[in-house]
């Protein structure tokens, strides 16, 4: 799905999922200001079935896994900064696929087992 009107009600995808990221948005790096300040905690987090491509882009790749940070936005402000996310990756506001990245539901482990959140991944080829 690339529109987000066109996700039901009750799908994981309409709820205010956590955010994974492993790239610049991560603690320490340059665009990390789009959540400084805007996180109620963050754990460290493996996606798994995915691989990078380069230090930027990540895609699905059997056996592949990526290591990274999960990020449990604050409720009152996660629509903005979401959306200051999206603005990052180019995905235009209401969509979920961009030019270069897709904002897409996965699965990651932490310490306290299998999360859902949102990635920024490479688009799928449909």
């Amino acid at each position: 799905m690339s529109d987000l009107s066109m996700v039901p009600q009750g799908h994981p995808a309409a709820s205010r999922l956590r955010l994974f990221v492993f790239g610049t948005l991560r603690r320490g790096h340059r665009n990390h200001h789009f959540l400084e300040g805007k996180y109620a905690s963050v754990v460290p987090a493996i996606l798994h079935g995915y691989q990078r491509l380069h230090e930027l882009m990540i895609a699905p790749a059997p056996g592949g896994f990526v290591d990274g940070e999960l990020f449990e936005l604050t409720p009152e402000i996660y629509d903005a900064t979401l959306a200051g996310c999206d603005v990052l990756e180019e995905i235009p506001p209401g969509q979920l696929v961009g030019h270069e990245y897709e904002r897409r539901l996965v699965s990651v482990e932490t310490n306290k087992g299998s999360i859902q959140a949102w990635a920024y991944v490479q688009p799928t080829i449909e």
